[in-house]
């Protein structure tokens, strides 16, 4: 029995568990399972799927970010569909043909939309219908470069083919392209700005810090090998689009005073930087620089929001005058905030610093050094806002009109855990090198 079989079938055994607290305990059992399954190297037994030592960390990391993410979760529909969402993820993870990775990718699409889809007012709405909009969008992009990719007589049950030319290339960047758009790489990321900031705070985690990350590792597995076959076409590209990406994002949060949409801009910024595995791809840390990102960044941005959200009673909406004298009134709060935030900016120490210096490094041995010393001024650009948003906790005097809320216990035990996640791999870098996908 694979991961992938368990989860599918307490995927479609929770719509009969009517019992919150039972069906939060049998999924973070599930998810244990999961881990264990994948520790010992179980995976799907279907054609068109395989795994790798790279995979199986990642969905390890991605099972105990699932547990604590149910840990914090309030509603039946959340946890079934964080269910399906981790079954199709280990789907696109393990996926080695076109044929299965599109597919997969369909079915993370659709159960993302459905996550969404539970709209309790008119704002949700709308950043639910943007989403879905910019998804089928996506969809129709990709399917169309599928089709430029039969035409010049490539097979979809094999990997792709990297010694391409005419309609066969035309067709796997078309794809790519598609790809970006759902990765909120510029200057397809504007959907993402009304999404994130307009869906309920929890949804936009599990969203932008898990879907988001499982897309990117999972495309990079499939395509590096074309890229790195046809550099000399992809790299100035590449190399535009992550600079352009990753200074946007940062450069707009500067002058957002939004909470929810600062994170949005952020999460675009980390798009640019993750891109840089693609820009490295000729060195052999591209991947473990990609894997150390995509590990930090699924601790961190999955934390902030779920934190926020509580905060916020599920309601999000939050400005920043409303976490002023934050750990006055909630010290742990304020102290889970603080780390991860700080991680997302790449304060040393923490996850979040290690992923960025890796893919620095990655980019240097690829000698971009200028792209090297782009990413290192956003990355201290980023800082000023992160640590802006934690002025406001400690140096801020508390707002009379109090828009946040105490969390309850279950709430810090989730925390705890990703903030673990997030000391551990930032101070035990030694733990990500040299796994290969």
């Amino acid at each position: 029995m694979s991961a992938f079989s368990i989860l599918f079938v307490m995927s479609l055994f929770s719509f009969a568990l009517h019992n919150l607290k039972i069906l939060k305990r049998l999924s973070i059992l599930v998810f244990g399972i999961s881990f264990g399954l994948t520790l010992n190297h179980y995976q799907i037994p279907l054609m068109g799927f395989e795994t790798s030592s790279s995979v199986e960390l990642f969905e390890m990391v991605l099972f105990v970010v699932l547990g604590a993410t149910v840990l914090s979760l309030d509603e039946h529909i959340a946890i079934t569909q964080t269910l399906f969402l981790a079954t199709a993820s280990v789907l696109i993870l393990e996926s080695f043909t076109l044929v299965s990775f599109v597919i997969s990718f369909e079915a993370l699409s659709i159960i993302s939309f459905v996550l969404v889809s539970y709209m309790k007012n008119d704002k949700e709405a709308s950043g639910a219908i943007g989403m879905f909009i910019s998804g089928s969008f996506a969809t129709a992009i990709i399917m169309l470069g599928v089709a430029f990719y039969l035409l010049d007589g490539h097979s979809l049950t094999q990997k792709i083919s990297v010694n391409v030319d005419g309609f066969g290339m035309l067709g796997l960047w078309i794809v790519l392209v598609g790809l970006f758009y759902k990765l909120t790489i510029v200057p397809m990321h504007s959907w993402a700005l009304d999404s994130y900031a307009k869906v309920r705070p929890a949804y936009a985690g599990i969203l932008s810090g898990i879907v988001k990350t499982v897309v990117f590792l999972a495309t990079f597995k499939m395509f590096a090998p074309f890229i790195d076959a046809n550099f000399a076409i992809s790299s100035s590209i590449l190399v535009t689009l992550a600079l352009i990406t990753m200074t946007l994002g940062n450069f707009l949060a500067i002058f957002t005073k939004k909470v929810e949409q600062i994170l949005s801009y952020s999460s675009i910024a980390h798009a640019g930087y993750m891109l840089l595995a693609f820009v490295s791809v000729k060195s052999s840390y591209a991947q473990s620089g990609l894997l150390y990102m995509a590990i930090a960044y699924i601790f961190m941005q999955t934390s902030v929001f779920l934190l926020l959200d509580k905060l916020s009673n599920g309601k999000g909406n939050l400005y920043l005058e409303d976490l002023k004298g934050l750990a006055q009134k909630d010290k742990l709060s304020a102290l889970f905030l603080t780390i991860q935030l700080f991680s997302l900016a790449g304060i040393p120490l923490l996850a979040g610093f290690m992923g960025k210096a890796v893919l620095v490094y990655a980019v240097v041995d690829a000698n971009f050094i200028f792209v090297a010393l782009f990413t290192l001024l956003n990355s201290a650009l980023s800082v000023g806002y992160y640590a802006w948003i934690v002025k406001h906790f400690y140096f801020d005097t508390k707002n009379n009109e109090e828009k946040v809320v105490t969390v309850s216990k279950p709430i810090y035990v989730s925390q705890t855990i990703f903030l673990v996640g997030t000391l551990y791999f930032g101070m035990f870098a030694f733990n990500v090198f040299g796994f290969s996908f």
